[in-house]
């Protein structure tokens, strides 16, 4: 049975629009189609490979373990064992300590019983351990372990409403542990089983739900002096279930994830560096969805899994990376990729890049234009640069005596129905400026293009970027795009305006055509359409159009915007501004467009977009997209971090490494 999705070798999954800055989730599949729960599941890495634990669903169900395989791994392997006279309430545990993988779980009778692995993939499942307990506590609910001082501390529920437990286990030379004291965490109730991960050497910290209402606290343990510190609340979170606690990153770093209050099953999760309070939290889109305890498992210092037992008791698995959008090309490319060439990789852009805000109005009905017709991101150029965007479209023009970025039906005002005016164009080329300044090794393309010299001058704009932009603007001395590297092009700026050449160079040409000799040719089909299934059938035409390949300048340029109609534009759009329209002329735009149900530029985006990555990924796995016309752009409205998330992910697929 082949499973793509499982391994970093075999990796290919998209990820998702999410505002977080530094994590990107991959959707959840389903992995183990015939095995189900109704508790957490357990996964964990061990010599390289990885194992998922279970109990089956039901009172008393048998404990199970499966071997995945590898990471680098083709082929998903299977090796499931049901441990034999095996039973448990509650959901198992795997833990690595001292080069052997343990898997951990409370007995019928409250007691704590376990096997070891005997190999890389499998377990002495035969010889299960019952490990001796003093104490008046016996176990229930759950449990969690971590590893402090070379010793196995594990965490648990009383068998009664309210306590929380815990126990020091100290391994023998062949593996075992030695009896152990069940004591209570004095000072402390709970409603559920807790969490538990090291710190240092000597602490711990556990996380759990409070024993009245659903609040989430956290606590550090000093093994050393046998001292608890006093609870914290993680502020404004809520669970229904235990809140599992996990590292990332590095081992001072936390992640605390969780399942909503009561009825809410989506998953909720914040991260916080050792010594600093955890930040703003954040929920994963509802398709993620458990109402159980999740697991999480590195895969390494930036790349982790998350798994968890979904509304349906199966399991579910979604890898998720740690990384600073705002230097992902240094972080992916460099050094041991840096010979790669713009057309080898995939990076985000940008459409209509400065139309984050409205300045200004222009054009024959300048009354006519507002957010709704001329808006197309959401974030300030400088915001998408921090984001991990690297390529921007963008149109010039004058307004209010300085320049403007400019989103206009024709070229030139007094041709132009409407203009609307964005960003200040001094403040684009600062922030550029500094954002390279502080990102040495990133590069940038700009992209100028619907010019219109009796408004401004082309030449004026070309010298305004030398000006402005100097050492970083990128000089190819008549070298060509695939000839071209990373490391040559690093902390630079890729200039180009479509089909004009400035500055001997410094600022070259670029066209939107089938074959041309301009430094850049853009291969790209734009549908000019706000339907969604034509913008599909128009981008499907064009990838099987170039199945034989393109030309060593030719970028090819996936551009995915719906776009609105003219009667969208004209009317819908005048419904925001009833100051020039009358309350009872708005009132009737309005409904006429309610029930037409016209959008918004940012709302066709919206809904474009969701759609952007599913298809890309349906047509990359049946060959429409292939090695010799796979996209180099992807071109969007709203660009962020979400489609910085999933060049990063393509850059690492199979389509994109060369390696």
């Amino acid at each position: 049975m082949m499973i793509r999705f499982l391994f970093l070798g075999a990796l290919f999954c998209y990820a998702l629009c999410l505002q977080a800055q530094n994590l990107s989730f991959t959707a959840p599949v389903n992995f183990l189609p015939q095995a189900a729960t109704d508790k957490a599941i357990d996964i964990t890495s061990y010599h390289g490979g990885y194992f998922v634990a279970w109990k089956e669903s039901g009172p008393n169900g048998a404990i199970n373990v499966s071997f995945l395989g590898r990471r680098h791994d083709t082929a998903f392997v299977q090796t499931q064992v049901k441990i034999p006279n095996s039973s448990s309430n509650f959901a198992p545990v795997l833990q690595v300590m001292n080069d052997r993988l343990y898997l951990l779980w409370i007995s019928a009778n409250g007691g704590l019983h376990y096997v070891i692995s005997n190999s890389d993939t499998g377990f002495n499942a035969e010889n299960i351990f019952v490990q001796r307990l003093d104490g008046p506590w016996s176990l229930s609910y759950g449990l969690s372990t971590t590893v402090v001082h070379g010793q196995l501390m594990l965490v648990s529920h009383a068998a009664n409403r309210s306590t929380l437990v815990y126990a020091i286990l100290e391994p023998e030379q062949n593996g075992t542990f030695k009896t152990a004291s069940v004591e209570e965490i004095y000072n402390v109730k709970a409603a559920d089983y807790p969490f538990v991960v090291s710190l240092t050497d000597t602490d711990v910290r556990l996380c759990w739900r409070g024993y009245k209402g659903q609040d989430i606290y956290y606590a550090d343990y000093n093994v050393h002096d046998a001292s608890w510190k006093d609870p914290v609340r993680l502020e404004d979170a809520e669970t229904g279930a235990a809140p599992a606690l996990y590292h990332v990153w590095n081992s001072r770093h936390l992640f605390y994830i969780w399942k909503g209050p009561k009825n809410d099953n989506r998953i909720y999760y914040t991260t916080a560096a050792d010594g600093i309070r955890p930040g703003e939290q954040k929920v994963l889109p509802a398709y993620f969805s458990t109402g159980n305890p999740v697991a999480v498992c590195e895969l390494d210092s930036n790349n982790f899994i998350m798994a968890y037992t979904g509304a349906d008791n199966r399991f579910y698995l979604s890898y998720f990376a740690s990384y600073d959008p705002a230097s992902w090309m240094q972080d992916l490319f460099h050094p041991h990729r840096a010979d790669l060439s713009l057309k080898d990789i995939v990076i985000p852009g940008s459409h209509d890049a400065g139309m984050s805000v409205l300045s200004g109005t222009g054009g024959q009905m300048k009354d006519a234009i507002n957010s709704c017709n001329t808006l197309t991101q959401r974030l300030p150029i400088r915001s998408q640069l921090e984001e991990g965007i690297r390529m921007f479209d963008l149109r010039i023009g004058k307004f209010a005596n300085a320049l403007y970025t400019k989103h206009a039906q024709s070229d030139c005002d007094a041709d132009a129905v409407g203009a609307g005016y964005g960003e200040k164009f001094s403040d684009v080329l600062d922030g550029l400026r500094s954002f390279l300044e502080e990102h040495k090794m990133e590069t940038v393309i700009l992209n100028f293009s619907h010019f219109c010299d009796a408004d401004v001058p082309t030449a004026s704009i070309a010298d305004t970027l030398v000006a402005s932009l100097g050492g970083h603007l990128f000089s190819h001395s008549a070298r060509k795009l695939a000839e071209l590297q990373l490391k040559d092009l690093a902390g630079k700026v890729i200039v180009v305006f479509e089909q004009r050449a400035y500055h001997n160079g410094t600022i070259d040409s670029c066209t939107i055509a089938d074959a041309s000799g301009a430094f850049i040719n853009y291969r790209r089909k734009y549908a000019a359409t706000n339907d969604m299934q034509k913008l599909l059938a128009a981008q499907l035409a064009f990838f099987n159009s170039m199945k034989d390949g393109v030309s060593d300048n030719d970028l090819v340029r996936l551009d995915w915007q719906l776009t609105q109609s003219g009667q969208e534009a004209a009317l819908i759009c005048n419904g925001y501004r009833p100051d020039k329209t009358g309350a009872l002329v708005s009132g009737v735009i309005l409904l006429a467009n309610a029930l037409k149900k016209n959008e918004t530029i940012l709302d066709l985006s919206a809904k474009g977009n969701r759609l952007m990555l599913p298809t890309l990924s349906e047509w990359i796995a049946n060959g429409t997209i292939n090695p010799r016309n796979k996209p180099n752009i992807l071109y969007v409205d709203v660009a962020g971090s979400w489609i910085t998330d999933y060049c990063i992910d393509l850059n690492n697929s199979r389509l994109y490494r060369r390696d």
